[in-house]
């Protein structure tokens, strides 16, 4: 998937193009931080546009402000994982089924046990 932004227009994804072949597919979509929900929202819909199957949103920080959890409540994503880096907010009480939260704290508790005893955080990885 490849977004532009219009230097004109803040904030706003103008552009999505869909690389490679969808159609039929399970898609994953990979993120740092959803806040509105427009842009992913919109990824999904031009991979679903494209014929994919399914699309699972992940992203490390979900923000989740403003119209946020009425475009994922309405989206046909069938599932929205984030880290528990941020609180999810309360008004996605009822539809808590489409969104999984996973948990940062053994991953950082590891990297402070590995810094206190010489270790290595890297080595937290090498695995994964």
């Amino acid at each position: 998937m490849h977004k532009r932004r219009d230097k004109d227009v803040a904030n706003q994804v103008t552009v999505h193009e869909v690389v490679g072949e969808v159609k039929g597919r399970v898609c994953v979509l990979v993120d740092d931080m959803i806040d509105t929900g427009g842009t992913i929202c919109a990824a999904a819909d031009a991979l679903f546009a494209h014929g994919a199957e399914d699309v699972i949103v992940t992203a490390t920080h979900g923000v989740l402000s403003g119209p946020a959890a009425d475009r994922l409540k309405n989206s046909r994503v069938s599932e929205f994982i984030f880290t528990d880096t941020l609180p999810t907010p309360g008004e996605l009480g009822a539809d808590l089924d489409k969104i999984k939260v996973l948990s940062i704290a053994p991953t950082i508790a590891s990297a402070v046990r590995e810094v206190f005893e010489d270790g290595s955080v890297t080595s937290l990885f090498d695995e994964q």
